[in-house]
């Protein structure tokens, strides 16, 4: 492998200190588990029953029908857009979600 062929490789796979993880899910009718690293978490779909760990710092639903039940990181924020989903969160420390809610029949309820 020449020297220019080996820089190339190197700056595709190299990730810059600082930027979040992000973890996507598109599809739908799936029963999937989701690790977002710390960073956000993407569902766009419909009817999926996901389960979402790593301390999310966002979690963003697109769709309908969705059922999901995240781990957040403290003060984390779920953004909804869609109908009929349902998403059940908790923080390490019990704080609370910021939340925003555009579309009919979402339910968000904090882990007990």
């Amino acid at each position: 492998m020449t020297l220019a062929r080996t820089v190339i490789a190197i700056a595709i796979v190299a990730v810059p200190a600082g930027v979040a993880a992000q973890a996507r899910y598109e599809g739908a009718g799936a029963t999937q588990e989701l690790d977002c690293e710390g960073g956000t978490a993407t569902i766009a779909g419909a009817s999926n029953t996901m389960t979402v760990t790593g301390n999310c710092r966002a979690l963003v639903i697109e769709g309908a029908g969705n059922r999901v039940r995240v781990d957040l990181a403290s003060k984390g924020s779920i953004r909804i857009s869609g109908a009929g989903n349902q998403v059940v969160w908790r923080t390490p420390d019990g704080s609370k979600a910021r939340v925003s809610v555009a579309g009919a029949g979402n339910r968000v309820s904090q882990s007990r």
